[in-house]
C-alpha cells in the first residue's frame, strides 16, 4: 500500500518562526489555504482508503481543504497520535527568545543529545518518533496492508519528516541530517522539513520495510 503525507498549510506562527508544536497552534495564512486547496486539487481524483489528520487546527483545516475537492468525499478520522512534536514551554515563542538559546541550537542540530528537561519540556525525539511510528503501524493496520487505495495523513513538518526518516531506518541521532536517498540529498526547508503543502508517499507491503516514492513534492504549488 501506499501512504500520502501531506504537511499543513503555513500559518502566522510559521512567518513569526516559532515554536510550533503539539501544544500550539496558529491559523492558517493566506497561502497557506492556497496551498491546500492546490494539494486537493492535486488529489481531487486520488480515491482514498482513509483519511487521517492530526487534532490540531491547523493540519485539520488542511485536510478539510483537500478533501472538499476530492470526489469521493471521504471522512475526516482524527488520531490524536499525529500530534505535532511537543516543545513544551517553548510551544508558541519565538526560536531567537527561548531559554537557554544555546539549547535551541541542540534541537535543530543534535537530536540525540537533546533532553527536554534542560529545554521547555515536551518529548524527546527517541519518545517523538516512537509514538509517531508506532501510530503509522496501527493506521495501516487498520486499513489493511494489502488495500489498493493509498492512506492519507495530513499533519506537521516534523511528524512527515521524522517519521518517513525513522520508518526508513534513519537513527535518531541522524533525524536532523540531511536525508540521503541512493546518494542523492533530498530537498528540505528550514530546520531540515519538508514544505508546507507538501506531499512525500511511502509504500510497504508488509507493514515493517518501507519504500520512499516521492518526497517533499510541490510542483502543484503556485
Amino acid at each position: 500500500m501506499q501512504i500520502y503525507f501531506i504537511r499543513h498549510g503555513r500559518t502566522q506562527y510559521n512567518l513569526e518562526h516559532r515554536f510550533q508544536g503539539g501544544r500550539a497552534d496558529s491559523p492558517l495564512v493566506a497561502s497557506g489555504i492556497d496551498g491546500a486547496k492546490a494539494a486537493g486539487d492535486y488529489l481531487s481524483t486520488t480515491q482514498f482508503s482513509a483519511v487521517y489528520s492530526s487534532p490540531q487546527q491547523r493540519a485539520l483545516d488542511t485536510a478539510k481543504y483537500i478533501v472538499a475537492a476530492n470526489q469521493w468525499q471521504p471522512p475526516i478520522q482524527i488520531d490524536d497520535g499525529l500530534r505535532e512534536f511537543d516543545f513544551g514551554d517553548w510551544d508558541g515563542k519565538q526560536e531567537a527568545e527561548v531559554q537557554p538559546q544555546s539549547y535551541a541550537q541542540v534541537i535543530f542540530t543534535k537530536p540525540a543529545e537533546y533532553r527536554p528537561e534542560l529545554a521547555g519540556g515536551g518529548e524527546s525525539y527517541a519518545d517523538f518518533v516512537t509514538r509517531t511510528t508506532s501510530t503509522l503501524h496501527r493506521l495501516i493496520d487498520q486499513v489493511g496492508v494489502a488495500s489498493t487505495q493509498p492512506l492519507l495523513i495530513v499533519s506537521h513538518g516534523l511528524v512527515t519528516t521524522m517519521t518517513v526518516k525513522a520508518l526508513m531506518g534513519v537513527p535518531v541521532a541522524e533525524l536532523r541530517a540531511p536525508f540521503v536517498v541512493d546518494g542523492q540529498v533530498m530537498k528540505t526547508v528550514g530546520h531540515g522539513i519538508v514544505d508546507n503543502d507538501s506531499l512525500t508517499v511511502l509504500s510497504t507491503t508488509d507493514n515493517l520495510h518501507f519504500e520512499l516514492t516521492t518526497w517533499n513534492e510541490t510542483g502543484y504549488l503556485k
